[in-house]
């Protein structure tokens, strides 16, 4: 196992009702459905993965293990139902089942589901714990599912494309480099880079903040228009920086005029699939990073822009540094109320539209896999991680936002507003209208 997934077992064990871990991949299938190969299918892509087919627990001396071999004891690994159940009502069951926490110390940590509704197409339900998959696995997942059944349908031998033993050479791969002079230079650089943030990021929040951090939440999207989008555009090239920068740039804005901090943390993910062995591999393959935002209330948004380019790009060179060592590196205090190191994370995804799988995100598309005909249906998942989590889906004409929010803290009219001022100042931003000086950004009313 990696740090990685023993932070995530230790997570899931303190809260184990918590589904926010659950990575949820849905597609409707557009071709008649055999409900016995697919079974047979399941099976074989689950119990032919050693990560897949595994449980987590503690042994004697209270170390986490992973113990393989466990799918075979289940009498069947496809879950069906069989539902007369309108299009809102079939959203919200496919919901709630994508929502059952994980027992990782007794269940493997998928789960396959087939709701057959009355009418329209049959649903295929992907749900992973994160401990075994990030969102690129579960694509993965639901790619091998589909090729084991177009095999079986067509009588045609099938030969998987991974079986494990990608993340396990990772794993030995990064027990490997922990006690290596990379990863010191790499601690010697976080110490250094956390060094003196003492506060935690307070977002003004609604409610009162619980005395334990709770994971619960929810999602709005964030409609960036073509003009935004072609604008955006523009500004990167015009500016030789990278989308992500410029729009991590502007999410800073946002955080700043909402808390008036100056110095504060806020997370990015990165992958870890570094390598072409990894390309189609299952598993987890992310760290999270910690951004420090240095914000000078004289500074312009170019200043802005400058400092957080070359911040990123030096997390980068020690992106491989574990995520959860970073936090006995800062001075920040334990708070169980918080959600950890920093409130708020910043996602951008870009898929690789040449993949027919990873096409399938782009909603109101069907693509065609093994000869199969499927569709994304859309359900949110992983909601209540953090405070806010702006993510954010970019491809070669569009940009697609969710912003997702604890509603512990948060109503939704406050997160709509959160992500109209966040287009109000990427609109200023793109558009060269924002204020010369930070400190010159008008704040929201009071009462919003």
């Amino acid at each position: 196992m990696t740090l990685g997934q023993e932070a995530l077992w230790l997570i899931q064990n303190l809260e184990p009702d918590c589904a926010s871990y659950n990575v949820v991949s849905a597609l409707s299938l557009h071709f008649p459905v055999d409900i016995a190969v697919l079974e047979t299918a399941v099976r074989a892509t689950v119990s032919g993965h050693t990560l897949l087919d595994s449980v987590f627990d503690c042994d004697t001396a209270g170390r986490v293990r992973r113990r393989r071999g466990r799918a075979a004891r289940a009498s069947s690994l496809l879950e069906l139902h069989e539902v007369d159940l309108d299009a809102a009502e079939l959203r919200d069951f496919a919901l709630e089942l994508t929502r059952r926490p994980f027992r990782l110390d007794r269940e493997p940590p998928v789960r396959i589901t087939l709701l057959r509704p009355r009418s329209g197409p049959d649903i295929l339900l992907a749900t992973a714990h994160h401990i075994v998959a990030d969102n690129v696995s579960q694509l993965l997942i639901c790619g091998e599912i589909l090729s084991r059944y177009a095999a079986l349908v067509a009588g045609s031998p099938h030969t998987a494309r991974d079986t494990g033993t990608a993340f396990e050479d990772f794993a030995q791969r990064q027990h490997e480099y922990l006690v290596s002079p990379r990863a010191d230079r790499a601690r010697q650089y976080w110490q250094r880079e956390l060094a003196g943030v003492t506060r935690h990021a307070t977002l003004p929040a609604d409610r009162p903040r619980p005395a334990g951090y709770r994971f619960e939440g929810a999602e709005i999207d964030v409609v960036l228009p073509p003009d935004l989008v072609a604008d955006l555009g523009e500004a990167v090239a015009a500016r030789n920086v990278t989308a992500f920068a410029y729009l991590v740039s502007v999410f800073e804005l946002l955080l700043y005029r909402c808390s008036g901090q100056t110095d504060f943390l806020l997370g990015y993910p990165v992958t870890q699939r570094q390598g072409a062995e990894l390309r189609e591999a299952i598993g987890y393959f992310v760290n999270t990073l910690p951004l420090r935002a240095r914000l000078d209330p004289e500074d312009s948004f170019d200043a802005v822009l400058r400092k957080t380019a070359a911040g990123l790009w030096r997390g980068l060179l020690h992106r491989d540094y574990p995520f959860a060592l970073l936090s006995r590196l800062a001075d920040l205090p334990r708070d169980p109320s918080r959600p950890g190191l920093f409130a708020a994370l910043f996602v951008l995804n870009e898929p690789d539209e040449s993949d027919p799988i990873a096409a399938v995100l782009e909603p109101g598309r069907q693509v065609e896999h093994a000869g199969l005909r499927v569709a994304e249906y859309h359900l949110p998942q992983q909601q209540g991680q953090f405070e806010l989590t702006l993510q954010i889906t970019r491809r070669a004409s569009t940009v697609q936002a969710k912003l997702k929010y604890n509603t512990s803290l948060f109503t939704e009219r406050t997160a709509r507003q959160l992500a109209t001022d966040y287009l109000e100042l990427l609109r200023s931003a793109v558009g060269d209208t924002l204020p010369p000086a930070l400190h010159q950004l008008r704040h929201p009313p009071e009462d919003q």
